[in-house]
């Protein structure tokens, strides 16, 4: 042990004397951030700190839930959100993504649940709450349902939700006064038709009544009659699948499915490094969908882990302790078969990405917090604001200044290039260039480390001890 701790301490030294170096990449920083050129530092809103997990942004508002409370946001001006109003005495675990039309929002749970509604259904480990949020300075709930799921979504404009555990809610009048009921469970649905829906962990509604599951294998399936005969909220029926040969933390198909790519994004928790195949982020292609030659996605069409570790001024931490994790991510309004793409990567912070037209992936700027943990990147919907929710820090906001990454039309190879928009990283991060006082302290630490056993890679083997 105490080999360890001095170890550690001479790393701590190592690493306190790279925080001062001139950047180079990453040349970027504030007092507790850094960041890539392309990524404008804006503020942070530190009132939703305590697992601040979840948002929607619906018009010029910014929905928000924590682990204690939900906050409305005007944000008519991007750049400084002004609260409209909070509920702080809703104490229900995560609620990942916030599944809401502005009116109604749901709160799902499968871990802990301490509101009155669920401790009196004796489902203190988990509920799902609805709420009526359409006075943000009097935000009430309307219902809860007693049964654990870890996300939900709305559906056909929040009448119906589809739970993570397959629970599929009728909220129909539930503003009115009429209570949620439980009208099945789609993961049976699917099984019936051939799909077994394994691990699943989120639903997407990509357009009203069409819903993309983030499962094993992930699903494409419909509501609508006009889709598939016989659908209907309590009986979906499936149009499309695609394999998995790891965890589906999250999908999105861009342009309410019209696009040429489906995006998967995975996680591996409580892992400390993060390198191969852990959290992988993937494309799919869609061609032979849209073109009604096929029912199955192909793919993974490229593979990239984002994620990684190093020394914070390199944009990456020296260690992860929620795991390596493409946790959740959404594409800029200017995808089309390719763009731009926001992806939170817990300790690692977010990382912007390309998608290029044949579907490869290629990291062009990251904001990484030092000591927090980026659980979601929400675009404002303009001035290409990011409003990044981390469970240590609450909602840090931050400007994109590079290019959208668009790609040509026709046979034109590359993207649309934009004026006045700052370079990328082109998928590196260099290390930061050190002054000849760091070098020789550097040097100095570099040989004490080897004398007692240490290889030059100090920041990977103190992040394993």
């Amino acid at each position: 042990m105490g080999y360890v701790r001095l170890s550690l301490a001479l790393f701590a030294a190592l690493l306190a004397s790279l925080v001062t170096a001139p950047l180079a990449a990453a040349d970027q920083q504030g007092p507790d951030w850094v960041s890539s050129d392309n990524v404008e530092y804006l503020g942070s809103i530190k009132d939703d700190v305590g697992l601040t997990t979840g948002a929607k942004v619906i018009g010029d508002r910014l929905f928000v839930t924590s682990g204690k409370n939900i906050s409305i946001y005007d944000i008519t001006k991007p750049e400084t959100p002004q609260r409209l109003g909070s509920m702080k005495v809703n104490v229900a675990w995560e609620n990942e993504e916030v599944p809401t039309n502005g009116k109604v929002l749901a709160v799902a749970s499968d871990f802990y649940s301490a509101t009155p509604s669920c401790v009196l259904a004796l489902q203190v480990t988990g509920c799902v709450q609805f709420f009526d949020v359409r006075d943000p300075a009097n935000i009430k709930e309307v219902g809860s349902i007693p049964v654990a799921n870890h996300t939900a979504e709305c559906v056909l404009d929040c009448q119906w939700f589809y739970g993570r555990a397959g629970t599929i809610i009728d909220a129909r009048g539930i503003l009115d006064g009429r209570a949620p009921t439980v009208a099945g469970n789609w993961i049976d649905e699917l099984k019936a038709q051939g799909v077994d829906s394994k691990s699943c962990h989120h639903m997407r509604e990509i357009r009203p009544g069409v819903i993309l599951t983030a499962c094993r294998p992930f699903s494409v399936i419909t509501v609508n009659p006009q889709d598939a005969p016989g659908a209907s909220p309590e009986h979906p029926k499936v149009l499309y699948t695609g394999d998995s040969d790891a965890f589906v933390h999250s999908a999105r198909w861009p342009r309410e499915g019209a696009d040429k790519f489906v995006l998967i994004g995975g996680e591996t928790n409580f892992t400390g490094r993060c390198d191969g195949a852990n959290g992988e982020f993937r494309t799919y292609s869609a061609d032979a969908v849209n073109a009604g030659k096929s029912r199955t996605f192909a793919g993974p069409v490229a593979r990239l882990q984002p994620a990684g570790n190093g020394t914070y001024v390199d944009g990456k931490p020296p260690a992860n302790h929620l795991g390596c994790s493409v946790h959740w991510f959404q594409e800029h309004s200017t995808f089309k078969n390719g763009g731009l793409v926001a992806l939170s990567e817990y300790e690692d912070g977010v990382r912007f990405l390309q998608i290029k037209p044949d579907g490869k992936i290629q990291e062009q700027g990251f904001f990484a917090p030092l000591g927090g943990s980026s659980s979601s990147p929400k675009w404002a919907g303009r001035g290409d604001v990011v409003y990044s929710l981390d469970y240590d820090r609450g909602i840090d906001i931050v400007r994109w200044r590079g290019q959208h990454y668009v790609p040509r039309r026709g046979k034109k190879k590359g993207y649309i290039p934009e004026r006045g928009r700052r370079r990328g990283t082109n998928g590196r991060s260099n290390l930061p260039q050190l002054n000849a006082q760091q070098s020789v302290a550097q040097a100095n630490l570099a040989g004490t480390l080897r004398s007692q056993g240490w290889s030059p890679g100090v920041c990977q083997l103190a992040a394993q001890q």
